[in-house]
């Protein structure tokens, strides 16, 4: 399983329109700048590599061809601790 971490999509339904059917949007949580003004959605995604559809080939160019961020991260990064089991 593979997770990353997607900043600057606006929404759920935009972060999840990105993704091919093998990811999925497991979470999302709001954070501010470090500025503190301005409140941002971040989501966590996960899924598992097939054929074409992989996370570094696919989902993170995509994701950066609509201007988004995406990251990969570990079940180590803190926000992994705030999603329920």
């Amino acid at each position: 399983m593979r997770y990353a971490l997607v900043t600057a999509a606006r929404s759920r339904s935009e972060a999840e329109a990105y993704l091919p059917d093998n990811y999925r949007v497991i979470h999302e949580a709001v954070f501010g700048p470090e500025d503190g003004r301005t409140l941002r959605p971040t989501f966590v995604i996960e899924g598992v590599d097939r054929a074409g559809w992989t996370l570094d080939g696919y989902v993170i160019p995509r994701y950066a061809s609509g201007l988004i961020g995406c990251q990969e991260i570990d079940l180590s990064h803190p926000i992994m601790r705030e999603i329920p089991s």
